[in-house]
Parts: structure tokens; C-alpha cells; sequence
């Protein structure tokens, strides 16, 4: 028999805790780890419809990326959206397993998929973080024009689209960060960064990319993130090899150009 501790394990060993930034919230969220798996669904984020779709699959597990309970929580009601998300799982008996930071800042997490993606070679650890263990930084196949690694950006990572803002030179040197990682482009810039590839930025902070000379592209938070869930997937799998473990088919960007 398999239990939910032991995937916990196998997740950890992967992604340590310790690598997770102190306001993240990471493990066992949701669910009993004394509890026998009878399948584990991987996804971006544990939401209504990928509950539905674990339960559906016969998986009593989702391991997800984005935790399903962030901030500190005073009730549990059916009148929030998280609310309705953990009652449904407690209902169906499925636990929920998050490694968020933890998972960007390991080895082949989410930031090392992403800089391999883009195709990027000799590639080092951008330093930032509380760890200095989040973001990648290497270099293209060839410089590129801002147009041509916009659209370079958009294919590699099957994105609806990018938002750029223009650094004002060629682009040989990317640094990556996978989600809302723009705070982070000083850490891009000493490393010796052209462009910055991210997954969620503000208005504020493109401004500042380009005063800078940085040309920074915005592919998405679901672009740059969601491959991870494949690799907890094929983890668990090599692990457990008699236990079915899936990545999710229903859950899609939110974010949709037009």
C-alpha cells in the first residue's frame, strides 16, 4: 500500500523545503498523509474543475504547484472559492500536495524546464531569492532582434501571446524566472542579462526593464509554469511505478488573447 507521506517524500527529496521563500506555503495542504493512493493528478493550480477531474480519474491525490491555500485562512466555507475547493476535496477523500518556491528554485524544477525550453546553453543560477536559488541564466542559440526573440519566447512555450517591453539592443543573454518574477531583474542585470523571460509583470515594472536596457517579455504565468507538472508526474511514476499518476487534460490558461 501505497500512502500519501510517501509521495510527500518522493516530492521533497525532489524540491526540499528549505528551498521554499519563508511566506511560501508548502507540503501536505489538504488530506490525511496516512491515507492509501489510488492515483495522483499533477496540475498548475488545484482548482474546482481539476477536482472534478481527479475524482473522476480515480485519483485520491493532486500535486499541484500553486498552493490551494495561500494566506492564512479563518473559516472554510462554501461561499469562497477556496472554500468550495477544500470542502470539495475533503468530500471526495482527495488530498492535496503544493510545492510552490520549493519547486522553482530546485534542480529541473520549474526555472531549469524553462530555461531548457528556451533553448538556452550554459546555464547558471541567477541568485535571487531569499536562497539565492531562484531564476536561470544562459545564453541563446544566436543573438536575436526584439521581434525575433518575442516570437522565439511565444513558439518555444506554446503561449497565446507575449507582452514585451524593447531593452533597445540584440539579445544574447537571457535570464528566466518562471511566474510574477520581475522584482527580480537587478538580480538578471549582474548576471550579465539582455533580456529577462517571465511569467506575470506590471505595467511599473516593464517601464523599468526598458529604462534599464533590459527587453523584458511577459509569456504568462500558465506558459512558463505549467511543464512542471508533467515533471512531478514522470517523479512519481519513476517512484511508484504500479501508481497510476496523470497530468492534468482540463486545466488551461485562464488567460486568453483576442
Amino acid at each position: 500500500m501505497i500512502q500519501v507521506k510517501q509521495i510527500l517524500h518522493c516530492l521533497e527529496q525532489a524540491a526540499p523545503y528549505e528551498l521554499a521563500e519563508h511566506w511560501d506555503n508548502v507540503g501536505l495542504l489538504v488530506g490525511d498523509p496516512e491515507a492509501r493512493v489510488e492515483g495522483v493528478l499533477c496540475a498548475l493550480d488545484i482548482t474546482e474543475t481539476v477536482v472534478e477531474e481527479a475524482a473522476e480519474r480515480g485519483c485520491n491525490v493532486i500535486v499541484a504547484h500553486h498552493p490551494v491555500i495561500f494566506t492564512s485562512v479563518s473559516r472554510v466555507t462554501a461561499d469562497t472559492v477556496t472554500g468550495r475547493i477544500v470542502i470539495s476535496m475533503i468530500q471526495k477523500g482527495i488530498s492535496g500536495i503544493c510545492m510552490h518556491t520549493n519547486m522553482d528554485c530546485a534542480a529541473a524544477g520549474v526555472n531549469d524546464l524553462l530555461a531548457a525550453s528556451l533553448g538556452l546553453t550554459d546555464v547558471v543560477n541567477m541568485g535571487a531569492g531569499e536562497g539565492g536559488n531562484l531564476g536561470r541564466v544562459g545564453n541563446l542559440p544566436r543573438p536575436m532582434t526584439l521581434e525575433q526573440f518575442a516570437q522565439h519566447v511565444k513558439l518555444s512555450l506554446d503561449a497565446g501571446g507575449v507582452r514585451v517591453a524593447d531593452g533597445g539592443k540584440m539579445v544574447r543573454r537571457v535570464a528566466v524566472g518562471g511566474g510574477a518574477c520581475g522584482k527580480m531583474m537587478d538580480s538578471a542585470i549582474a548576471k550579465g542579462a539582455d533580456g529577462f523571460v517571465i511569467g506575470d509583470c506590471s505595467y511599473d515594472l516593464m517601464q523599468r526593464a526598458q529604462s534599464l536596457g533590459l527587453t523584458l517579455v511577459d509569456a504568462g504565468h500558465f506558459p512558463t509554469e505549467n511543464p512542471v507538472a508533467a515533471v512531478f508526474a514522470d517523479k512519481i511514476s519513476e517512484a511508484f511505478p504500479q501508481l497510476t499518476s496523470v497530468v492534468s487534460e482540463r486545466h488551461a490558461d485562464c488567460i486568453q488573447f483576442v
